[in-house]
């Protein structure tokens, strides 16, 4: 038994030797579980509220001029919106133009229309009219917008019927006592509603399966060329590290392409999504490159095909988890949003979803590529210039 011990002890300290000298790994061991637990305990809600929003003035009465009582009482509407704390207005109002292009990007979800002469219905014991347009293709904001109404409804005594009535009405129309006097809220999605949850997920999962097959096979296939000896072959030739790089990662972007049309097929036909348009397709392809250039960055840290698949993992925790494929991206901290603001897969989404649900156009599609544009190229520099070292 002692001699068992003895033997179990000696093999358990010769790994613990190993492991200690393998640093990558445990401080990927150690830094993975730590970023799970801050990730789902301080960036994740459950309960998504204060949605980006703005407001516009609306022309409802000819007749009628503004005047300073107006704007008092339309920053009263806005102060009575925001302490629902499920919006969250902008003070000052937008046009019309630039609330819809700001909503086809996805930087506000909801636009709230306010007559610009309010006045004019409160002195006249008329029912003031507030209209509520909402991205109606997103699953989350469709809900809040529910849920936004039935609180405003639950104010009212006497409002329960038309709680249950206009739950399943994509445009509701209800009436809240207030100071303002009558007041008619009227709601309506600004886009077609998703009918089947997958229509709306089933697309973005392309860019999250291209986010963690890309990077992994770009990773193991630099990586490999150490382990097997052969990458002493490959600097021995008369060729530069950028056509390595290159080299080895085009038949890569050749597949990424080939998968996410046949991702593009299966959604098409399975959920009735659109076809992706000409600028997303070019985004598509950027953000193919950024990926292939992470992992090729990535096997410059890693020294064996195990590392790298570790540090692939770690890079494809927070962008599952921060982007938001899996929850809403507004309703992280701020510290979250940043770091979301730094993962491609966060700009791949927002021009997926505004390309097949919103119909923005060509333009805002390739303003919205413009961070992929820059991560590709940050990565695929990053990745020859650590293997030109090499080389030299």
């Amino acid at each position: 038994m002692n001699v068992t011990w003895q033997r179990l002890r000696g093999i358990a300290k010769k790994e613990i030797w190993q492991l200690s000298r393998d640093r990558l790994t445990a401080i990927l061991l150690i830094s993975v579980p730590l970023a799970q637990i801050l990730l789902f305990g301080f960036a994740i809600d459950l309960q998504p509220k204060r949605w980006p929003s703005a407001w516009v003035s609306t022309a409802s009465n000819s007749q009628a001029k503004s005047d300073a009582d107006d704007s008092e009482v339309q920053k009263l509407i806005i102060t009575k919106l925001n302490q629902t704390h499920l919006l969250s207005i902008q003070p000052t109002p937008m046009s019309e133009g630039d609330a819809a292009r700001a909503m086809q990007k996805g930087d506000i979800r909801y636009i709230v229309q306010i007559p610009a002469t309010p006045t004019h219905y409160i002195n006249r014991s008329q029912a003031l009219p507030i209209g509520l347009k909402y991205d109606g293709s997103d699953p989350y904001v469709a809900m809040t917008a529910l849920m936004l109404i039935a609180r405003l409804q639950s104010d009212l005594p006497g409002n329960a019927q038309a709680n249950t009535s206009s739950k399943a009405q994509p445009s509701t129309q209800v009436k809240l006592q207030s100071e303002l006097g009558e007041v008619a809220v009227t709601s309506h999605s600004a886009f077609p509603h998703s009918e089947n949850s997958g229509a709306y997920l089933v697309p973005a999962l392309a860019g999250v399966i291209l986010t963690l097959t890309l990077t992994l096979m770009a990773a193991f296939s630099m990586v490999r060329e150490r382990e097997r000896g052969t990458w002493l072959s490959l600097m021995s030739t008369p060729v530069s590290a950028s056509l390595i790089v290159f080299g080895k990662l085009a038949p890569y972007a050749a597949i990424g392409l080939m998968l996410f049309g046949l991702l593009q097929v299966l959604a098409h036909f399975l959920f009735a999504t659109p076809w992706a348009s000409a600028a997303q397709w070019f985004a598509v392809s950027c953000f193919i490159v950024g990926q292939l250039g992470l992992g090729a960055s990535l096997s410059l840290l890693a020294k064996t095909q195990m590392q790298a698949m570790q540090l692939g993992v770690f890079f494809y925790l927070p962008s599952i988890l921060l982007s938001g494929f899996m929850f809403p991206f507004h309703a992280m901290p701020n510290w979250a949003r940043m770091i979301g603001e730094l993962l491609p897969l966060t700009h791949f989404l927002r021009i997926l979803r505004a390309d097949l649900f919103r119909q923005a156009n060509g333009a805002i599609l390739m303003e919205l590529s413009l961070p992929i544009v820059l991560f590709a190229t940050l990565m695929l520099c990053t990745a020859i210039l650590g293997y030109r070292r090499q080389i030299r």
